[in-house]
Protein backbone atom coordinates (compact mmCIF):
# COMPACT_ATOMS: atom_id res chain seq x y z
CA UNK A 1 0.00 0.00 0.00
CA UNK A 2 1.00 3.75 -0.57
CA UNK A 3 2.39 5.74 2.35
CA UNK A 4 0.35 6.89 4.61
CA UNK A 5 -1.37 10.50 3.39
CA UNK A 6 -2.02 13.27 6.19
CA UNK A 7 -5.23 15.54 5.13
CA UNK A 8 -5.14 18.39 7.91
CA UNK A 9 -8.90 20.43 8.18
CA UNK A 10 -7.87 24.35 8.62
CA UNK A 11 -6.56 24.66 12.01
CA UNK A 12 -9.17 26.92 13.98
CA UNK A 13 -7.39 28.64 17.13
CA UNK A 14 -9.75 30.17 19.80
CA UNK A 15 -8.83 31.47 22.96
CA UNK A 16 -10.26 29.58 26.11
CA UNK A 17 -11.39 30.89 29.79
CA UNK A 18 -12.92 29.49 32.79
CA UNK A 19 -16.16 29.62 31.68
CA UNK A 20 -16.11 28.32 28.25
CA UNK A 21 -12.83 25.50 27.73
CA UNK A 22 -14.16 23.92 24.53
CA UNK A 23 -10.63 23.26 22.20
CA UNK A 24 -11.44 23.10 18.22
CA UNK A 25 -7.99 22.07 17.23
CA UNK A 26 -6.52 20.86 13.89
CA UNK A 27 -8.48 17.35 12.83
CA UNK A 28 -5.56 15.08 11.05
CA UNK A 29 -7.35 12.40 8.72
CA UNK A 30 -5.49 9.36 8.20
CA UNK A 31 -6.02 7.99 4.92
CA UNK A 32 -7.68 4.70 4.39
CA UNK A 33 -4.92 3.48 1.75
CA UNK A 34 -2.37 4.19 4.31
CA UNK A 35 -3.06 1.67 6.83
CA UNK A 36 -0.31 -1.31 6.10
CA UNK A 37 -1.24 -5.04 6.92
CA UNK A 38 1.67 -6.34 8.39
CA UNK A 39 -0.02 -9.91 9.57
CA UNK A 40 -0.30 -12.19 6.75
CA UNK A 41 -3.74 -11.89 4.56
CA UNK A 42 -4.48 -15.49 4.88
CA UNK A 43 -3.96 -15.68 8.46
CA UNK A 44 -6.57 -13.97 9.91
CA UNK A 45 -7.38 -13.18 13.44
CA UNK A 46 -10.44 -12.18 16.14
CA UNK A 47 -10.70 -10.65 19.49
CA UNK A 48 -7.25 -9.16 19.38
CA UNK A 49 -6.31 -7.40 22.62
CA UNK A 50 -2.65 -6.59 21.99
CA UNK A 51 -0.05 -6.37 19.43
CA UNK A 52 3.13 -6.24 19.29
CA UNK A 53 5.88 -5.34 16.65
CA UNK A 54 9.62 -6.46 17.93
CA UNK A 55 12.36 -6.21 15.02
CA UNK A 56 10.50 -7.57 12.54
CA UNK A 57 8.47 -10.11 14.27
CA UNK A 58 4.60 -9.65 14.87
CA UNK A 59 2.94 -10.68 18.02
CA UNK A 60 -0.66 -10.92 18.43
CA UNK A 61 -2.65 -11.80 21.58
CA UNK A 62 -5.99 -12.80 20.68
CA UNK A 63 -8.96 -13.54 23.74
CA UNK A 64 -9.13 -17.33 22.61
CA UNK A 65 -6.72 -19.92 22.04
CA UNK A 66 -4.47 -20.12 20.66
CA UNK A 67 -3.92 -16.68 22.40
CA UNK A 68 -0.56 -16.01 20.97
CA UNK A 69 0.18 -15.56 17.65
CA UNK A 70 3.67 -15.02 16.01
CA UNK A 71 4.68 -14.02 12.37
CA UNK A 72 7.85 -13.33 11.20
CA UNK A 73 9.82 -11.42 8.69
CA UNK A 74 8.04 -12.02 5.16
CA UNK A 75 5.44 -14.45 6.68
CA UNK A 76 8.00 -17.14 7.98
CA UNK A 77 8.23 -18.99 11.61
CA UNK A 78 4.71 -18.39 11.74
CA UNK A 79 4.15 -19.77 15.73
CA UNK A 80 1.00 -20.18 18.05
CA UNK A 81 0.44 -21.40 21.35
CA UNK A 82 -1.62 -21.00 24.77
CA UNK A 83 -3.80 -23.00 25.57
CA UNK A 84 -7.10 -22.09 28.51
CA UNK A 85 -6.77 -24.25 31.54
CA UNK A 86 -5.61 -24.29 35.06
CA UNK A 87 -2.43 -25.97 34.80
CA UNK A 88 1.31 -23.98 35.13
CA UNK A 89 1.02 -23.36 31.38
CA UNK A 90 -2.27 -22.44 30.78
CA UNK A 91 -4.44 -19.19 30.36
CA UNK A 92 -7.48 -18.12 31.79
CA UNK A 93 -7.54 -14.63 30.70
CA UNK A 94 -4.57 -13.23 28.57
CA UNK A 95 -4.71 -9.50 28.43
CA UNK A 96 -1.71 -7.51 27.34
CA UNK A 97 1.94 -8.30 26.63
CA UNK A 98 5.17 -6.60 26.43
CA UNK A 99 8.67 -7.86 25.30
CA UNK A 100 10.55 -10.07 27.80
CA UNK A 101 13.89 -10.62 28.93
CA UNK A 102 16.11 -12.27 27.41
CA UNK A 103 15.63 -10.45 24.03
CA UNK A 104 13.31 -12.50 21.56
CA UNK A 105 11.28 -13.89 24.76
CA UNK A 106 7.60 -12.22 25.23
CA UNK A 107 5.69 -11.99 28.26
CA UNK A 108 2.30 -12.13 28.60
CA UNK A 109 -0.10 -10.65 31.20
CA UNK A 110 -2.60 -12.96 32.66
CA UNK A 111 -5.05 -11.09 35.43
CA UNK A 112 -6.73 -14.43 35.62
CA UNK A 113 -4.45 -16.00 37.15
CA UNK A 114 -2.29 -13.32 38.49
CA UNK A 115 0.60 -13.85 36.52
CA UNK A 116 2.93 -12.23 34.24
CA UNK A 117 4.63 -15.48 32.03
CA UNK A 118 7.69 -15.26 29.92
CA UNK A 119 7.95 -17.65 26.85
CA UNK A 120 10.57 -18.27 24.35
CA UNK A 121 10.53 -17.24 20.48
CA UNK A 122 8.34 -20.87 20.19
CA UNK A 123 6.36 -20.78 22.83
CA UNK A 124 8.60 -22.77 25.74
CA UNK A 125 7.66 -20.47 29.41
CA UNK A 126 10.91 -20.15 30.83
CA UNK A 127 9.51 -17.78 33.98
CA UNK A 128 6.23 -16.57 35.69
CA UNK A 129 6.13 -13.55 37.84
CA UNK A 130 2.87 -13.88 40.84
CA UNK A 131 1.31 -11.09 41.41
CA UNK A 132 -0.74 -10.04 44.69
CA UNK A 133 -4.82 -10.98 44.63
CA UNK A 134 -5.62 -7.58 42.93
CA UNK A 135 -9.19 -7.84 43.93
CA UNK A 136 -12.68 -9.76 42.28
CA UNK A 137 -13.70 -7.60 39.05
CA UNK A 138 -16.51 -8.96 37.04
CA UNK A 139 -14.66 -10.68 33.85
CA UNK A 140 -17.27 -8.26 31.41
CA UNK A 141 -16.62 -5.20 33.15
CA UNK A 142 -15.20 -3.65 30.00
CA UNK A 143 -18.66 -4.09 27.86
CA UNK A 144 -20.91 -2.33 30.44
CA UNK A 145 -17.86 0.34 31.66
CA UNK A 146 -14.71 2.37 30.71
CA UNK A 147 -11.44 1.93 32.85
CA UNK A 148 -9.61 -1.10 31.44
CA UNK A 149 -8.98 -2.45 34.91
CA UNK A 150 -7.32 -5.08 33.73
CA UNK A 151 -4.45 -3.31 31.77
CA UNK A 152 -0.33 -3.72 33.45
CA UNK A 153 2.95 -2.05 31.95
CA UNK A 154 6.14 -3.65 32.29
CA UNK A 155 8.06 -0.99 34.87
CA UNK A 156 12.07 -1.41 35.44
CA UNK A 157 12.27 -3.88 37.51
CA UNK A 158 8.35 -5.28 37.82
CA UNK A 159 5.15 -4.59 36.53
CA UNK A 160 2.41 -1.71 37.22
CA UNK A 161 -1.28 -3.07 38.00
CA UNK A 162 -4.36 -1.79 39.14
CA UNK A 163 -6.05 -3.31 42.41
CA UNK A 164 -9.28 -3.04 43.66
CA UNK A 165 -9.72 -4.10 47.07
CA UNK A 166 -13.55 -3.75 47.71
CA UNK A 167 -14.42 -5.26 44.15
CA UNK A 168 -15.63 -3.78 41.05
CA UNK A 169 -19.24 -4.59 39.58
CA UNK A 170 -20.20 -1.14 38.05
CA UNK A 171 -18.05 1.54 36.31
CA UNK A 172 -17.96 4.19 38.88
CA UNK A 173 -16.17 1.55 41.56
CA UNK A 174 -13.38 1.99 39.67
CA UNK A 175 -12.74 5.25 41.33
CA UNK A 176 -12.27 2.76 44.54
CA UNK A 177 -8.86 1.23 42.89
CA UNK A 178 -5.21 1.92 43.51
CA UNK A 179 -2.19 1.48 40.73
CA UNK A 180 0.51 -0.75 42.24
CA UNK A 181 4.04 -1.70 41.73
CA UNK A 182 4.77 -5.15 41.78
CA UNK A 183 8.78 -5.60 42.33
CA UNK A 184 9.94 -8.67 39.79
CA UNK A 185 11.53 -9.87 42.85
CA UNK A 186 8.88 -10.77 44.83
CA UNK A 187 8.98 -7.66 47.48
CA UNK A 188 6.06 -5.95 48.73
CA UNK A 189 4.42 -3.84 46.20
CA UNK A 190 3.79 -0.53 46.52
CA UNK A 191 0.88 1.83 45.90
CA UNK A 192 1.93 4.32 43.47
CA UNK A 193 -1.83 6.34 43.37
CA UNK A 194 -4.60 5.90 44.94
CA UNK A 195 -7.89 6.70 43.08
CA UNK A 196 -10.23 7.74 45.24
CA UNK A 197 -7.65 9.62 47.73
CA UNK A 198 -5.43 11.60 45.47
CA UNK A 199 -7.64 12.24 42.94
CA UNK A 200 -9.36 15.54 42.77
CA UNK A 201 -12.44 14.61 40.93
CA UNK A 202 -12.62 11.22 42.80
CA UNK A 203 -14.79 13.85 45.69
CA UNK A 204 -17.06 15.24 43.15
CA UNK A 205 -17.96 11.70 41.45
CA UNK A 206 -21.32 10.98 40.48
CA UNK A 207 -23.90 8.12 41.34
CA UNK A 208 -24.32 7.90 37.82
CA UNK A 209 -23.51 3.58 36.46
CA UNK A 210 -23.70 3.81 33.15
CA UNK A 211 -21.55 5.20 30.42
CA UNK A 212 -20.14 7.31 33.53
CA UNK A 213 -16.31 8.72 33.49
CA UNK A 214 -13.83 6.91 35.33
CA UNK A 215 -10.03 7.15 35.83
CA UNK A 216 -7.99 6.11 32.74
CA UNK A 217 -4.38 5.31 32.48
CA UNK A 218 -1.18 3.73 30.41
CA UNK A 219 2.66 3.63 31.05
CA UNK A 220 4.55 5.24 28.64
CA UNK A 221 8.12 4.61 27.43
CA UNK A 222 10.25 6.77 29.73
CA UNK A 223 8.53 4.56 32.47
CA UNK A 224 6.57 7.74 33.58
CA UNK A 225 2.68 6.40 34.35
CA UNK A 226 -0.21 9.06 32.46
CA UNK A 227 -3.72 9.54 34.71
CA UNK A 228 -6.15 10.99 33.65
CA UNK A 229 -8.80 12.04 35.66
CA UNK A 230 -11.86 12.93 33.42
CA UNK A 231 -14.11 14.71 36.18
CA UNK A 232 -11.36 17.41 37.33
CA UNK A 233 -10.35 17.51 33.61
CA UNK A 234 -6.21 17.35 34.43
CA UNK A 235 -4.06 14.72 32.88
CA UNK A 236 -1.39 13.84 35.69
CA UNK A 237 1.99 12.84 34.60
CA UNK A 238 3.95 10.55 37.48
CA UNK A 239 7.34 9.14 38.00
CA UNK A 240 7.18 6.30 40.24
CA UNK A 241 9.20 7.31 43.40
CA UNK A 242 8.78 10.90 43.26
CA UNK A 243 6.02 12.47 45.25
CA UNK A 244 6.02 15.74 42.50
CA UNK A 245 3.62 15.24 39.86
CA UNK A 246 2.77 17.22 36.77
CA UNK A 247 -0.67 18.03 35.78
CA UNK A 248 -1.66 19.37 33.01
CA UNK A 249 -5.38 20.96 32.73
CA UNK A 250 -7.15 20.02 30.05
CA UNK A 251 -9.33 22.62 28.09
CA UNK A 252 -12.37 20.18 26.84
CA UNK A 253 -15.85 20.34 28.04
CA UNK A 254 -17.85 17.21 26.89
CA UNK A 255 -20.98 17.68 25.20
CA UNK A 256 -24.33 16.40 26.65
CA UNK A 257 -24.77 12.26 26.88
CA UNK A 258 -27.54 12.18 24.05
CA UNK A 259 -31.06 10.41 24.63
CA UNK A 260 -29.59 7.96 21.40
CA UNK A 261 -26.65 6.88 22.92
CA UNK A 262 -27.72 6.06 26.17
CA UNK A 263 -30.89 4.16 24.60
CA UNK A 264 -28.19 2.34 22.15
CA UNK A 265 -26.30 1.55 25.40
CA UNK A 266 -29.10 0.10 26.74
CA UNK A 267 -30.25 -1.99 23.74
CA UNK A 268 -26.36 -3.92 23.82
CA UNK A 269 -26.95 -4.71 27.50
CA UNK A 270 -30.36 -6.37 26.99
CA UNK A 271 -29.17 -8.01 24.25
CA UNK A 272 -26.11 -9.02 26.11
CA UNK A 273 -28.35 -10.44 28.84
CA UNK A 274 -30.63 -12.49 26.58
CA UNK A 275 -28.03 -14.16 25.36
CA UNK A 276 -28.89 -17.17 22.93
CA UNK A 277 -32.88 -16.22 24.44
CA UNK A 278 -34.69 -14.50 21.28
CA UNK A 279 -36.37 -11.55 21.35
CA UNK A 280 -37.20 -9.45 18.39
CA UNK A 281 -35.46 -6.47 17.71
CA UNK A 282 -39.18 -4.50 18.00
CA UNK A 283 -39.19 -6.01 21.63
CA UNK A 284 -35.43 -5.27 22.51
CA UNK A 285 -36.30 -1.44 21.41
CA UNK A 286 -39.68 -1.48 23.05
CA UNK A 287 -37.88 -2.35 26.56
CA UNK A 288 -35.00 -0.46 26.06
CA UNK A 289 -37.54 2.76 25.41
CA UNK A 290 -39.51 2.32 28.43
CA UNK A 291 -36.16 1.69 30.17
CA UNK A 292 -34.56 4.54 29.55
CA UNK A 293 -37.87 6.95 30.81
CA UNK A 294 -37.49 5.14 34.57
CA UNK A 295 -33.33 5.51 34.16
CA UNK A 296 -33.33 8.84 36.04
CA UNK A 297 -30.01 8.96 37.86
CA UNK A 298 -28.26 5.85 35.92
CA UNK A 299 -26.30 7.98 33.37
CA UNK A 300 -24.54 10.93 34.14
CA UNK A 301 -25.78 14.27 32.22
CA UNK A 302 -22.34 14.55 29.91
CA UNK A 303 -20.28 12.26 27.46
CA UNK A 304 -17.31 11.02 29.45
CA UNK A 305 -13.59 13.02 28.47
CA UNK A 306 -12.30 10.18 27.15
CA UNK A 307 -12.55 6.30 26.95
CA UNK A 308 -9.23 5.09 26.74
CA UNK A 309 -5.97 6.65 27.14
CA UNK A 310 -2.64 5.45 25.47
CA UNK A 311 1.03 6.74 25.81
CA UNK A 312 3.95 7.29 23.29
CA UNK A 313 7.13 9.08 23.76
CA UNK A 314 6.30 12.83 24.75
CA UNK A 315 2.68 12.48 23.31
CA UNK A 316 -0.65 10.89 25.34
CA UNK A 317 -3.67 9.43 23.58
CA UNK A 318 -7.12 10.10 24.83
CA UNK A 319 -9.94 8.49 23.02
CA UNK A 320 -12.85 10.42 22.35
CA UNK A 321 -16.64 9.08 22.86
CA UNK A 322 -18.51 9.07 20.26
CA UNK A 323 -21.71 9.07 20.34
CA UNK A 324 -22.48 7.60 17.02
CA UNK A 325 -19.90 4.52 17.71
CA UNK A 326 -22.65 2.79 19.49
CA UNK A 327 -23.24 0.89 21.66
CA UNK A 328 -20.21 2.25 23.79
CA UNK A 329 -18.88 4.94 21.75
CA UNK A 330 -15.17 4.03 20.93
CA UNK A 331 -15.00 6.04 18.07
CA UNK A 332 -12.51 6.66 15.17
CA UNK A 333 -10.74 9.84 16.79
CA UNK A 334 -7.90 10.60 19.21
CA UNK A 335 -6.67 13.61 21.46
CA UNK A 336 -3.20 14.05 21.76
CA UNK A 337 -1.21 16.29 24.21
CA UNK A 338 2.39 17.32 23.62
CA UNK A 339 3.70 16.48 27.03
CA UNK A 340 7.21 17.64 26.76
CA UNK A 341 6.72 21.16 25.56
CA UNK A 342 6.82 23.42 28.09
CA UNK A 343 3.49 24.37 26.69
CA UNK A 344 1.44 21.48 26.49
CA UNK A 345 -0.06 21.39 22.58
CA UNK A 346 -3.37 19.86 21.60
CA UNK A 347 -4.59 18.02 18.32
CA UNK A 348 -6.87 15.85 17.00
CA UNK A 349 -6.42 12.38 14.73
CA UNK A 350 -9.16 10.77 13.08
CA UNK A 351 -8.37 7.41 11.43
CA UNK A 352 -10.38 5.10 9.54
CA UNK A 353 -13.39 3.43 11.15
CA UNK A 354 -11.93 -0.40 10.20
CA UNK A 355 -8.32 0.43 12.03
CA UNK A 356 -8.49 0.38 15.47
CA UNK A 357 -5.11 1.61 16.92
CA UNK A 358 -4.05 -0.35 20.30
CA UNK A 359 0.24 0.82 20.38
CA UNK A 360 1.31 4.53 19.78
CA UNK A 361 5.03 5.30 19.15
CA UNK A 362 6.49 8.54 17.53
CA UNK A 363 6.27 7.40 14.27
CA UNK A 364 2.67 5.95 14.26
CA UNK A 365 0.35 3.52 15.80
CA UNK A 366 0.35 -0.42 15.21
CA UNK A 367 -3.13 -1.97 16.26
CA UNK A 368 -6.32 -3.79 14.03
CA UNK A 369 -7.67 -3.92 10.81
CA UNK A 370 -11.11 -5.47 10.72
CA UNK A 371 -12.79 -6.80 7.38
CA UNK A 372 -16.68 -6.75 6.06
CA UNK A 373 -16.57 -10.08 7.90
CA UNK A 374 -15.27 -9.10 11.20
CA UNK A 375 -12.13 -10.74 10.61
CA UNK A 376 -8.79 -8.83 11.77
CA UNK A 377 -5.17 -8.49 11.11
CA UNK A 378 -2.23 -6.66 12.46
CA UNK A 379 -1.85 -3.20 10.34
CA UNK A 380 0.59 0.10 10.88
CA UNK A 381 0.20 3.58 10.05
CA UNK A 382 2.49 6.14 9.80
CA UNK A 383 2.58 9.34 11.17
CA UNK A 384 4.67 12.55 11.68
CA UNK A 385 3.23 14.39 14.22
CA UNK A 386 5.63 17.41 14.99
CA UNK A 387 5.47 18.03 11.03
CA UNK A 388 1.38 17.43 10.79
CA UNK A 389 0.26 19.45 13.78
CA UNK A 390 0.96 23.37 14.16
CA UNK A 391 2.23 24.49 17.19
CA UNK A 392 -0.16 27.63 17.36
CA UNK A 393 -3.33 25.81 19.81
CA UNK A 394 -4.19 27.31 22.64
CA UNK A 395 -2.84 26.19 25.62
CA UNK A 396 -2.87 25.14 29.44
CA UNK A 397 -0.31 25.49 31.62
CA UNK A 398 1.70 22.31 32.92
CA UNK A 399 1.31 22.36 36.59
CA UNK A 400 3.65 21.26 39.41
CA UNK A 401 1.54 19.74 41.82
CA UNK A 402 1.81 18.19 45.46
CA UNK A 403 -0.65 17.85 48.03
CA UNK A 404 -2.56 20.63 45.89
CA UNK A 405 -5.35 19.26 44.36
CA UNK A 406 -7.80 21.08 46.16
CA UNK A 407 -6.01 24.53 44.72
CA UNK A 408 -6.41 22.57 41.11
CA UNK A 409 -9.69 21.56 41.40
CA UNK A 410 -11.13 25.22 42.57
CA UNK A 411 -9.07 27.11 39.73
CA UNK A 412 -11.09 24.11 37.16
CA UNK A 413 -14.10 24.49 38.16
CA UNK A 414 -15.02 28.61 37.41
Amino acid sequence: MRPLALIAATSISVGWSCADQQLDSTLVRVDPDGVKLVSPADRPLWGVRDVLHVDGTIWALTSSAPFVHRFGPNDTSSVTFGRSGEGPLDFRFPYSMWRGRPAGSLTVWDPGSFRAMTFSESGALLFALHTPTLGSVRSDIEDVAFGHPFRAVKHPGGIVVARYNSGVNHGTELWNGQLLRVPDDGSQPAVILDFASELPGSSRRLGASLLAPVPLWAGCPDHRIAVLDPIARILFMLSVGEATRQAIALPWKPGPLEPQSRLAYLKSRIRAELGDRGMSTADVDRFATETLRSANGLFPSDQPLGVDLKCAQGRVWIQEFDGAANPFGYGAVWRTVDVESPEPTFARVEFPDDFSPLRFSQSGAIGVFKDSLGLQRVAEVELSLNSAFPRAFPRTPSLDVHQTTSATTGELSK
